[in-house]
């Protein structure tokens, strides 16, 4: 028996969804192949593990029928973090940008000569 906190990660997973449709490619070539039925066997044999199987196997079910997974493919927060991560090439290039103009440029040391001074005796 697998453990729910195993099932839990594998619901949870970034990549859930992606499994999730590799299941439906999976029990679809099985249904339509020569025994017309996809077992755990298969897809074991296919690459899922035992939490895989007990976690995607309902979401895939779904998919196939055309209704919602149930899975939470999208965490708040996950789309702005994809987009801000997007953005960060831009931001690192602007403050580049401004490191540069505001580092003065080299130029030669200006040496003035001067009088000696006078010693006072």
């Amino acid at each position: 028996m697998t453990s729910p906190s195993m099932i839990h990660a594998a619901r949870r997973a970034p990549d859930a969804l992606e499994h999730v449709i590799r299941m439906v490619r999976v029990i679809q070539e099985r249904m339509s192949g020569p025994e017309e039925a996809c077992t755990i066997v298969h897809l074991f044999q296919a690459g899922f593990t035992e939490a895989q199987v007990q976690a995607y196997r309902d979401p895939a079910r779904a998919l196939m029928q055309g209704l919602p997974t149930g899975l939470r493919h999208n965490p708040p927060g996950r789309l702005a973090a994809k987009l801000a991560l997007g953005r960060v090439p831009d931001i690192r290039a602007a403050f580049a940008r401004r490191q540069a103009a505001e580092r003065p440029t080299w130029s030669a040391p200006q040496v003035a000569e001067r009088a000696p001074a006078e010693v006072a005796s």
